[in-house]
């Protein structure tokens, strides 16, 4: 097995220089929170989602589940028009707040109504990572279920007010955060997620105190299939924005960006536009959070693997890959690329910045080979292969009898077939194999 090396400006750290910094910065206040902003859909409790289990790599009860919000869909119990709701987060909160390490936090938040989402997050299989109901999976996909709505991206147009509304987009307003990061800064990350969108515009987070204003942007790691019920591709989605820079401020704005769409003139709406600006939830912290783990994938043999991690915390970042827990030494970028993959293996990566530490899950990596099965017979038999079809099939439930194929460059391949013969053969060509939803 060979290793790729991945180039980037991550700064590397021994783990001494960071436990000395942290002694001096004060990581006793190193916090994580996470914020869950849901949706009461027409009084339905079923369509709740309160965080119970890790989700974007913080714990349950690092989570605030805020006041939900009704759909506004336009019957009773449903109809609400847009409005703002507030809520205070202290040390001694209770009920869906869980309370804060130190400090206390308001909260004030305008929507034009928020709705039940329908994306799973990228736990559930590809490709479109959706799901039909009320129920979700613990973690990631219940910050991902409700999300605040943008005045616009309604969902099927079942009228002329779906597209001409225009209310303002999302705002959410938050005070108090010096009280929690009392002598670090902190980052903040974008959680959105949507029950029509194709696209996810960027967002903006506010420093307030110093009257400055940045963007984050949205990957979109795998179109949404088209539900098929509006003149433009309308699915369910989601993802993470990228990490905002250091702020150290007592009040912060998140601002969602106008968004758009419109029908096609072409039958397989090729040129439609849906671009969502919607919420689900935000993370502020200052030690790393791994928000999204590199994933398990299977591969065979001469492709390449790049696992990779998304990470937020306070810069410079450092990272460690490690193979069965061992360190693979030089690895110490976002990505780790391994080429020739010729046993399977267990990775993960350890995040480091000044304020802690945060381990991701494991990403196993599985050789598999491709099979072929004919028989039964006695007779010379042609057999015929293409990659498409294949079975994957682990290598460790590959019990024979198996005949190796794999010097063989083309199909189809005479064969002397003898009962029920059994083939293999690896793919010669090299694949790319990406672990992170992102870059597939």
């Amino acid at each position: 097995m060979k290793r790729l090396r991945i180039n980037n400006t991550s700064t590397r750290k021994t783990l001494g220089t960071v436990s000395a910094a942290a002694l001096m910065l004060g990581v006793s206040h190193a916090a994580s929170i996470g914020f869950n902003l849901q949706t009461d859909y027409c009084g339905l409790g079923g369509y709740r989602n309160n965080v119970t289990a890790t989700a974007f790599g913080i714990p349950a009860d690092g989570w605030e589940n805020l006041t939900p919000m009704m759909t506004g869909f336009g019957d009773t119990p449903c109809d609400q028009p847009a409005y703002t709701l507030n809520q205070v987060i202290s040390t001694n909160s209770t009920g869906t707040l869980n309370p804060l390490p130190n400090g206390s936090l308001t909260i004030n938040w305008y929507a034009p109504t928020a709705n039940w989402s329908y994306f799973g997050g990228y736990d559930r299989p590809g490709p479109y990572y959706d799901f039909h109901g009320p129920t979700v999976i613990p973690g990631d996909g219940e910050v991902y279920a409700g999300f605040l709505r943008d005045g616009i991206n309604f969902g099927p147009p079942d009228g002329l007010a779906n597209n001409t509304l225009h209310l303002a987009p999302y705002s959410i307003d938050i005070t108090g955060l010096k009280t929690v990061f009392t002598n670090t800064p902190f980052v903040v990350q974008l959680i959105a997620a949507s029950d029509s969108m194709y696209h996810l515009t960027n967002a903006f987070i506010i420093d307030v105190t110093a009257s400055t204003t940045q963007s984050v942007i949205y990957a979109n790691p795998s179109h949404p299939r088209d539900i098929g019920d509006a003149p433009w591709i309308r699915g369910y989605g989601g993802g993470l924005s990228t990490v905002s820079t250091n702020l150290n401020t007592d009040h912060i704005k998140l601002i969602g960006n106008f968004p758009q769409h419109s029908a096609s003139p072409d039958a397989d709406k090729t040129h439609s536009i849906n671009n969502a600006s919607t919420i689900a939830g935000f993370i502020i912290t200052d030690k790393p959070v791994i928000t999204m783990s590199p994933r398990s994938v299977v591969a065979v043999s001469n492709d390449t693997v790049l696992l990779r991690t998304i990470a937020a915390g306070v810069p410079p970042l450092s990272y460690q890959w490690r193979r069965a827990a061992a360190p693979i030494l030089g690895e110490t970028n976002s990505i780790l690329g391994i080429t020739n993959i010729a046993s399977p293996g267990a990775y993960s990566v350890i995040v480091s910045n000044a304020y802690g530490t945060a381990t991701s899950k494991l990403a196993i990596v599985t050789l598999d080979r491709i099979t072929i099965t004919r028989g039964p017979g006695s007779t010379t038999n042609t057999i015929s292969w293409n990659f498409s079809g294949a079975v994957l099939q682990s290598a460790n439930t590959l019990n024979g009898p198996y005949v190796d194929i794999s010097p063989v460059a083309t199909s189809p391949y005479l064969a002397r077939m003898t009962n029920t013969a059994k083939f293999y053969r690896y793919r010669r060509d090299s694949n790319i194999v990406n672990s992170n939803p992102y870059d597939m």
